[in-house]
């Protein structure tokens, strides 16, 4: 079976890894980031078909707390955010992160027999307020696809702002499709199109 990247990256980055660390430190960092890893992915084995839409929304639920989302948008939109209001921010936040949930949270499912090796020895930046730790995901049947994830610390946790598979950015491959409707359509148009494709 071969590996649908761009679907993995969404559903790991989604809902299987996330970060919660009592005393931030990158090795705690990582400690938890294998736990966290566990017990999602031991929520998404429970799904026995009738009650996988329960299932995806707790893995998602779980999740997304530690993903910075603004931070997230900010970087996919690039350098138009500077000059986005308030209000236009926060909208193409909300928009950005109801179109991650739903493009990637009905791949969820697919990737609950996978395996996350995490590794332990992360990339330490900023004197250890930035982290970025590398993940080896492997499903029945693929060959191991990188992951690696960029975190920052905020307060007691390191919370995630982008993700890379096999070298293909998150923030990025948004960010060139984000700047080309901006130039077209401006913000506001951005953020209508987004609202679109999340079929509000």
């Amino acid at each position: 079976m071969k590996l649908n990247k761009s679907a993995l990256l969404g559903a790991l980055s989604i809902g299987i890894m996330s970060i919660s660390i009592a005393c931030a430190t990158p090795q705690q960092a990582v400690t938890q980031l294998k736990n966290n890893a566990d017990q999602v992915l031991n929520i998404l084995r429970a799904a026995n078909g009738s009650n996988d839409n329960q299932v995806r929304r707790q893995a998602e639920n779980y999740a997304t707390p530690y993903f910075d989302f603004e931070r997230m948008t900010a970087l996919a939109v690039g350098a138009p955010w500077r000059g986005a209001t308030p209000v236009q921010k926060q909208a193409l936040t909300q928009e950005f992160k109801t179109l991650l949930i739903r493009t990637y949270s009905g791949t969820m499912l697919k990737f609950k027999n996978a395996q996350a090796n995490v590794n332990n020895n992360p990339m330490v930046t900023k004197n250890g307020r930035e982290v970025t730790i590398r993940v080896d995901v492997t499903a029945p049947g693929s060959k191991p696809v990188r992951m690696d994830y960029a975190t920052y610390q905020s307060g007691n946790i390191y919370r995630i702002y982008n993700v890379t598979v096999e070298g293909a950015s998150l923030v990025t491959v948004y960010r060139n499709q984000f700047n080309q409707t901006i130039s077209q359509k401006g913000i506001d148009g951005l953020i209508a199109d987004l609202h679109a494709k999340n079929g509000n």
